[in-house]
């Protein structure tokens, strides 16, 4: 390819890349999704450009949460860095924090006693005596 060639695919590029803009959407309404069953598995948001007056509907589904019977006890929606966890009646009650160079996450929740556990897996006892230093240990005696 010549450096004329290449010039000219340039000059269109930036032509075609100048002949596009953003545009401005700003929300006008935003409603929660519901299943069968009652529970907020998403939303759907009304987006409006203020200038052409154009309408479009942005819809966002929540990955459900399962115990281990395999009920779904809260979703997940997909954030930035993580994930906001949310309750069946749509309310965030935790989050989900990603670390990149582990590729593990850390999921935390606030709930209320009696409400059921969130968490899959419990360590068992010998993983966290493992986990405990000299130090601790004793402390404890």
């Amino acid at each position: 390819m010549t450096i004329r060639a290449l010039i000219a695919v340039m000059a269109v590029c930036l032509a075609a890349g100048g002949c596009t803009t953003l545009t401005d959407y700003g929300s006008v309404r935003k409603e929660s999704l519901r299943n069968e069953q009652g529970h907020v598995i998403g939303y759907k948001e009304m987006l409006r450009n203020e200038r052409t007056g154009e309408v479009i509907a942005q819809v966002l589904l929540y990955t459900p949460l399962r115990d281990d019977s395999g009920a779904v006890i809260g979703y997940e929606e997909q954030a930035k860095g993580g994930a906001i966890v949310r309750d069946l009646d749509g309310r965030s009650i935790g989050s989900k924090f990603a670390d990149l160079r582990s590729r593990k996450s850390v999921m935390i929740v606030f709930r209320p006693a009696d409400a059921q556990q969130v968490a899959v897996s419990q360590p068992k006892l010998w993983q966290l005596m493992a986990s405990l230093s000299a130090s601790d240990l004793r402390r404890i005696q």
